[in-house]
């Protein structure tokens, strides 16, 4: 049976989606939104945005009972691909060891209006 995960940390979206499912121990989030919790706005600072939806990321794997070491995967859905070298300082931070980082692929999509980036992470849980 899929569980739907929904973070009190992390932004919601305005459709009825959770942050992420889990089923089997395979979990995957919905687009990872980089907006104020207080606000529901995208900041306008791409800096702030890039490191909100990284933050929301360990946010949803904590909820879910997972921590970075679990994720497979990272896709990252760009504005604009020039926006990688943001995202790449906060991939180091959170994977520093070339050894033990998932995969990641970056795309360049339309995005909603101020949004630069959306992340959407494939995870396997401990069973």
């Amino acid at each position: 049976m899929v569980r739907a995960v929904y973070s009190p940390k992390a932004a919601q979206h305005l459709n009825p989606v959770p942050n992420a499912a889990v089923h089997n121990g395979l979990l995957i989030t919905s687009g990872i939104l980089g907006k104020e919790l207080h606000s529901g706005a995208y900041p306008t600072d791409k800096e702030r945005q890039v490191t909100l939806v990284f933050q929301y990321l360990e946010a949803i794997l904590a909820e879910a009972g997972a921590d970075l070491q679990d994720v497979v995967k990272l896709d990252l859905y760009f504005a604009d691909k020039a926006d990688r070298d943001i995202a790449n300082t906060h991939w180091l931070r959170l994977w520093p060891d070339q050894a033990l980082r998932p995969a990641r692929q970056a795309h360049q999509v339309v995005l909603p209006p101020g949004c630069c980036l959306q992340a959407v992470a494939t995870a396997m849980l401990a069973q």
